[in-house]
């Protein structure tokens, strides 16, 4: 007898394991895209409620800059026709086409030209959903009309 006395061969044991048949992605995360103006309006109704003392204090709560709240609280300076259209378009967007960086550089410009950045989002968001639109009907008419092989 070969190697250890104190070594049994019976302690061989055998595992057995189960796997599914089929292999399940983990759930991919969906961002949310939330429109500015109803942030800003969110963020003033917390101070004004006091469920936080003040615009830092928010800050904190939030775990984002001061500097950034103050940001999002300028939308509201925006001319009042302006800020009626942007909640329009509801909330949470399906995509990034109004954020509070763009909106930002026209807090302090005239009310004609924010009427222009009106139009101008008007458009875009008639634009992506015509895009989105259209690229419906061709899948519709791809899954309906398959292209069938040439014989030779």
């Amino acid at each position: 007898m070969s190697g250890s006395p104190d070594c049994s061969i019976d302690r061989t044991f055998i595992s057995t394991f189960y796997f599914p048949h089929k292999v399940t992605k983990a759930n991919q995360i969906k961002h949310v895209y939330r429109n500015p103006i109803y942030l800003a309006r969110e963020y003033k109704q917390m101070i004004d409620n006091g469920q936080v003392k003040n615009q830092s204090g928010l800050a904190r709560k939030l775990g984002i800059s001061r500097e950034r709240i103050c940001q999002i609280l300028s939308l509201l300076k925006l001319n009042s026709l302006l800020v009626q259209e942007l909640e329009k378009f509801g909330d949470p967007l399906k995509s990034k086409i109004i954020t509070e960086r763009m909106l930002r550089p026209h807090v302090n410009k005239s009310p004609r030209e924010q009427k222009e950045l009106l139009y101008t989002l008007k458009t875009l968001f008639k634009v992506q959903r015509g895009i989105i639109f259209l690229n419906t009907c061709y899948l519709l008419l791809i899954s309906y009309h398959p292209v069938s092989k040439r014989s030779r």
